[in-house]
C-alpha cells in the first residue's frame, strides 16, 4: 500500500454488511501476508487466470507488526 491511504470502494448496495465487504477483504490480506511472512511462505493470488504464489508484501503488514 502507498504511504497515502487508498480509499475503499464504495458499494451501492443499501445493506450495512455488503458495506463492510471491502474493509473486511482488506483485513483479510493484510493478515494472509503477515501470517505468510512469519511462516515463511508465499501468498497465493490470482494473475492473468491462473495462480500464482508470490513473496508476502511489507507495505501490507509491517503496520501491523507493532501491534
Amino acid at each position: 500500500m502507498s504511504a497515502a491511504k487508498e480509499r475503499l470502494p464504495v458499494l451501492k448496495l443499501d445493506d450495512p454488511d455488503m458495506q463492510a465487504v471491502p474493509a473486511a477483504m482488506e483485513r483479510a490480506v493484510r493478515r494472509a501476508h503477515r501470517d505468510a511472512h512469519r511462516h515463511g511462505t508465499g501468498v497465493l493470488v490470482v494473475e492473468n487466470g491462473k495462480m500464482v504464489e508470490v513473496d508476502p508484501d511489507p507495505a501490507l503488514y509491517e503496520d501491523d507488526e507493532a501491534s
